[in-house]
């Protein structure tokens, strides 16, 4: 149970990061193209992504709970899946907290709104912090692509 537990963990890290990066990489630079104006293509996408994104978080936190849990008495493995909680936290929380509640507000922005200063770097200010989410998300997926290698050697 503790192998499949982590491979299970490993391949729903796997998809969050690459999910997330391909988000990051291909959809976020037309949403924040030109705001307000490219905000419009947020919300198409919202309920898309809430429809994917939800399960998949749902997934990995039930496997990496799992994974924890029956790993725990491993030693070879324990460090790296508390390092991955870590991480997991630090996308986590910012993203309950910040992520949703702005991208919310830029959706809901009317197209007509000035492009003010501040909105710009609002805008500047989310990507760059998306892109330090995807960073910590390859980090986790790394730290139990290690757990099992350490596992298996």
């Amino acid at each position: 149970m503790h192998l499949l537990s982590l491979w299970t963990a490993t391949i729903a890290a796997a998809v969050v990061f690459l999910a997330g990066s391909w988000e990051r990489i291909f959809r976020m630079p037309h949403w924040f193209a030109d705001p307000p104006r490219s905000f419009a293509l947020i919300t198409p996408q919202t309920k898309h992504s809430a429809r994917f994104w939800i399960p998949v978080q749902l997934l990995f936190l039930v496997s990496f709970i799992t994974a924890l849990a029956t790993n725990w008495l491993r030693p070879a493995v324990r460090p790296y899946l508390l390092t991955a909680l870590v991480c997991f936290l630090a996308v986590t929380i910012p993203t309950a907290t910040y992520f949703v509640k702005e991208i919310l507000a830029f959706s809901k922005m009317n197209n007509d709104a000035p492009r003010t200063p501040e909105l710009l770097k609002r805008s500047r200010q989310w990507i760059k912090w998306t892109t330090s989410r995807n960073i910590l998300q390859l980090i986790s997926f790394i730290l139990l692509v290690w757990a099992l290698y350490n596992e298996y050697h």
